[in-house]
């Protein structure tokens, strides 16, 4: 006779109900945030001025091979090669920026469940997922003062 052993799995959701779950609760939204390598750009311990900005990739043209020609027709085979490379580069920048820009907004949609119903009223009015959580640090975050 085998016996079976419960590999059963509980997931738990940490819900912003009080400045003492605060660490616990930044620390799933880190986690959350790091899966697609957007922490740097919603740490809410980084300054406004030097949080650094999700910008969409630039298509690559001739003028970034060879800036005196803006035609491919111009352009002698090394260069064409040479563009045809950082278009292939610009394709995968410009996927990473979209999944980036998704998961930025699926985070605000996360933080907005995560909190209790009493804070959610400190999400509003915020234009990035950033200032949300600035908001809820300085409301809810317990002070280093003591």
């Amino acid at each position: 006779m085998t016996s079976q052993q419960d590999t059963s799995v509980t997931v738990s959701t940490v819900i912003l109900t009080s400045p003492n779950n605060w660490d616990e609760w930044l620390e799933v939204i880190k986690s959350k945030a790091n899966t697609n390598h957007i922490w740097k750009y919603v740490d809410p311990s980084t300054p406004k001025d030097a949080l650094p900005k999700l910008e969409e990739p630039v298509q690559a043209s001739p003028k970034d091979v060879n800036s005196q020609k803006t035609k491919l027709l111009e352009l002698d085979e090394d260069k064409k090669k040479e563009l045809h490379m950082l278009q292939s580069d610009y394709k995968d920048n410009l996927k990473l920026y979209r999944k980036q820009q998704s998961a930025l907004n699926t985070l605000r949609t996360q933080i907005q469940s995560s909190v209790s119903r009493s804070y959610l009223i400190y999400t509003f009015k915020c234009n990035t997922t950033y200032d949300i959580l600035v908001s809820l640090k300085q409301r809810i975050a317990p002070s280093n003062k003591a």
